[in-house]
């Protein structure tokens, strides 16, 4: 009478530690949270994480814990591809076309939000704090272009403010990136040397290799990608997903053997494809792409949800809530004083930084970025504390990304109807949202 029983318990178990089932598990789970997230109207990808949050490990533990770290490897695998994603949309021609009154203003307020968030952060976090400042002001550098470009359509804004915040979010995402991937080995490192002599050459050589490793190795594998797409430019799509997916695959393995930036490398490799392909073409690649990274970054973040550690997000509540204000304050000021250096009109000074405020999926690729390089850290070391730091700027982050979710279109429209630049019908439509 005891046997069924018996088998039918050590059937479960095998499913709770089986990587299959977790696989599936996570993929399933990772759809219902965004569709969930989409009926309440927040974004796939947050929809994502929450509800691994909610059955990871320190939810309900639906998702098994031993195997959770097995997929590790599965996170520094989509960093690539999500890297790779936003160098296809960094095309140059569009950049020339902003001039040099953009490109002034984005280093003034890049600049100004990555200088108030550091001393933001730097006087209110306790241990690591000089870690936390360089970490959370880097990642604070860069916007989501989403919410913008739907209000640009949606309410058809024309104007100055509307003409400059497009190539600004594209400088920004590629300055935040630059920063984030300086600041992240010398936040790692001080971290690990605290009360030490730390002298500016052991700063300084990593980030710098980190860097110059990047760039070099992406544009040669970027080069190389896309003389072979334009040999198979008249092939099926098959052959363009094998091209992308073994160019991508060769970024992430030169960079993980290298240990640099997750996604650097492979970010230059698409910024080469889409700059060296025709528009068409380079249009055709992304969508090819689309069709390897979509399945991979559900699993992704989903999987990063059920790696946080819920507990922890009434701890961080004022360091969330300062890090959303000091970033907004950061992003107006700075393209205020930008523009007025430049000799801007007033409506642009007044507005334009006010278009800047949301952050979303980029913000959060960082974080999570950072949280595998401390888990990292924490398994070659023994000690707990760094999964601590990495699990605290996931956690913050994500909240902020929620908020800004909630805010970032409210704040994005408010600042188009100031500035004029919303048709009158349009304006009349938006009574109701103020």
């Amino acid at each position: 009478m005891d046997v069924f029983p018996m088998h039918f318990e050590d059937f479960f178990q095998n499913l709770h530690t089986d990587m299959f089932f977790n696989v599936a598990l996570l993929l399933a789970l990772g759809m219902l949270g965004g569709k969930l997230a989409q009926l309440v109207h927040l974004p796939r990808v947050t929809g994502y994480i929450i509800i691994g949050m909610i059955f990871g490990p320190s939810g309900f533990s639906l998702i098994n814990e031993a195997v959770l770290y097995d997929f590790k490897i599965f996170k520094i695998l989509a960093l690539g591809f999500i890297g790779f994603n936003i160098g296809l949309e960094l095309k140059f021609s569009s950049l020339k076309e902003s001039g040099a009154h953009v490109i002034f203003i984005t280093l003034v307020q890049t600049a100004m939000t990555f200088l108030l968030v550091f001393l933001a952060v730097y006087a209110l976090a306790g241990e690591h704090k000089l870690t936390y400042a360089l970490i959370f002001a880097a990642i604070a550098t860069v916007t989501t272009p989403a919410p913008i470009v739907a209000c640009i359509r949606g309410y058809k804004a024309k104007g100055k403010v509307s003409t400059y915040v497009c190539p600004m979010v594209a400088l920004d995402d590629i300055f935040g990136i630059l920063i984030f991937s300086f600041m992240l080995p010398i936040g790692v490192y001080i971290a690990g040397h605290e009360n030490e002599i730390i002298t500016g050459s052991s700063l300084l050589i990593g980030p710098v290799f980190d860097i110059g490793f990047s760039i070099v190795a992406g544009a040669l594998v970027g080069y190389l990608a896309s003389k072979f797409l334009y040999r198979h430019k008249q092939d099926d799509n098959i052959s363009i997903v094998l091209i992308v997916a073994t160019s991508v695959l060769f970024g992430i393995g030169l960079g993980h053997a290298a240990d640099t930036s997750a996604i650097l490398l492979p970010l230059i490799i698409g910024m080469m494809i889409t700059n060296l392909l025709d528009f068409t073409f380079a249009a055709r690649v992304k969508t090819n792409a689309d069709a390897v990274t979509l399945p991979l970054l559900l699993f992704f973040f989903t999987l990063s949800g059920a790696d946080l550690n819920i507990r922890m997000l009434p701890l961080i509540g004022i360091l969330g809530f300062t890090y959303i204000l000091v970033r907004m304050i950061g992003k107006v000021f700075g393209a205020y004083l930008g523009a007025l250096a430049t000799k801007e009109s007033e409506s642009v000074r007044k507005y334009l930084g006010f278009t800047l405020v949301p952050q979303g999926g980029v913000a959060l690729d960082m974080a999570i970025l950072a949280e595998v390089r401390f888990i990292q850290i924490a398994t070659d070391t023994g000690n707990t504390e760094f999964e601590v730091i990495g699990s605290t700027i996931l956690t913050v982050i994500l909240g902020a990304v929620i908020i800004y979710k909630i805010i970032g279109e409210i704040v994005v429209k408010w600042a188009f109807v100031k500035a004029g630049e919303i048709e009158h019908d349009a304006v009349d439509d938006t009574k109701h949202v103020w």
